[in-house]
């Protein structure tokens, strides 16, 4: 409850972020602002590998009170983490104006602005992990909160001096350097940057990481990389209209957030003590599913109410993609609960499936794309098939397995 409640008020002000940029900028300064911060997403989410893998295996030793083992497991990826910001930042730096140039965005400051949110992505992941495989949720809650709050503020002042995409990108920077800062605060007496040797199985944990490194990165290819596809095939004005309903689509999965963040410690303590995790698989998808079907009944009552209260317009074309939007986002948001579950108890079946499906898409959308609402019709059949085909692993394919070995 805390983590939700938290959480929804931290994607409040995310969404809130998104509102007061949709509202000050021209549709296409938007269609360019959100192609930057879906490139930052499909590159960085990778990273949530080590948000994951550390979660998990801090959840694991604090289960069984091995304090020694988790001052190893943070020190070594942060030094790691620290090693590839500077490797990110460069790489990033150097590729941008080539990157700009072909996505016809005229903002060079922002893409060096690009380069050094990559890097402290991997320092935020790292912190994050670390607090929430110890359940110490209040801060995980607290921290982003008051991050959120600074990125507003900052928001509003760098639209009030003009600064456009420029000024949204800098707040965002700003914001997540101030996270990065609160959580190394919360966590200065538990963590270190020195080598501790407590016989943690590093090799155990980077083969692990692989596969949560290819799930993180399908997953966010699949929400993320039509915007940037859209921006690449379509001229700005209908970049622009896809723009203000994918900010829609966006809320069905920031609705349930909270939930995978609280499923991922819980069931993976579950599994390391032998103990059932299916009830709350079970619990996370009932309230997953609730939360995305309120919303989408809301949207289709009030579609034009809902788009102008999120974007300040609501173009005919932006209304009925938001319909589909509801629907696609919807499949992903159930599926990454499943997602999450698979990896917190070690169980790789689904990868097969997930990167089928994302080179499924690409390749569609690379095919299909004669119109806006084709890119999102591609996108809603993709989504409901991997959601099946991941129920299917975890449920029915579960039983026919019990039901051999009995």
């Amino acid at each position: 409850i805390l983590v939700f409640a938290g959480t929804s008020l931290v994607n409040f002000l995310n969404l809130l972020y998104q509102l007061l940029i949709a509202h000050s900028i021209s549709p296409q300064d938007f269609a360019a602002f959100n192609t930057l911060i879906a490139i930052f997403m499909i590159v960085s989410t990778p990273l949530t590998t080590l948000q994951l893998a550390l979660a998990k295996y801090s959840a694991e030793f604090n289960s069984r009170k091995e304090e020694e083992k988790i001052r190893s497991l943070s020190s070594f990826f942060l030094k790691f983490a620290l090693t590839a910001a500077v490797i990110t930042c460069a790489v990033f730096y150097l590729a941008s104006p080539y990157m700009l140039a072909k996505l016809k965005i005229p903002y060079a400051s922002s893409g060096y602005l690009l380069a050094l949110l990559m890097a402290e992505a991997w320092l935020a992941r790292v912190f994050a992990g670390i607090v929430q495989g110890r359940e110490l949720f209040l801060w995980l809650v607290v921290v982003p909160l008051l991050s959120g709050l600074l990125k507003i503020v900052l928001t509003l002042l760098f639209l009030k001096l003009g600064w456009s995409v420029f000024g949204a990108l800098a707040a965002f920077l700003i914001s997540a350097l101030a996270t990065i800062i609160l959580f190394f605060f919360v966590l200065r007496k538990k963590v270190s940057f020195r080598q501790i040797k407590a016989g943690v199985d590093f090799k155990k944990i980077f083969i692990y990481l692989f596969p949560v490194a290819v799930s993180s990165f399908c997953f966010m290819v699949l929400v993320s990389s039509d915007m940037v596809l859209v921006k690449f095939f379509f001229n700005n004005t209908q970049a622009g209209s896809y723009s203000l309903a994918q900010m829609l689509g966006k809320i069905f999965l920031f609705l349930p957030a909270a939930i995978s963040a609280v499923l991922l410690p819980r069931a993976s303590s579950l599994h390391a003590n032998k103990s059932d995790t299916a009830s709350t698989l079970k619990k996370s998808l009932a309230y997953t599913f609730a939360l995305c079907a309120a919303a989408l009944a809301g949207y289709n009552l009030l579609p034009e109410f809902v788009l102008n209260v999120l974007c300040g317009k609501a173009f005919a074309e932006a209304v009925l993609l938001g319909r589909f939007f509801g629907i696609s986002m919807s499949f992903f948001a159930l599926t990454y609960i499943l997602i999450t579950y698979f990896l917190s108890v070690e169980d790789l079946r689904f990868i097969k499936y997930l990167v089928f499906f994302t080179l499924l898409q690409l390749i569609a959308l690379l095919i299909f794309h004669s119109s806006l609402i084709q890119v999102q019709a591609v996108i809603c059949v993709n989504a409901a098939l991997l959601f099946m085909a991941h129920m299917y692993l975890v449920f029915i394919k579960k039983a026919q397995q019990q039901r051999c070995r009995i």
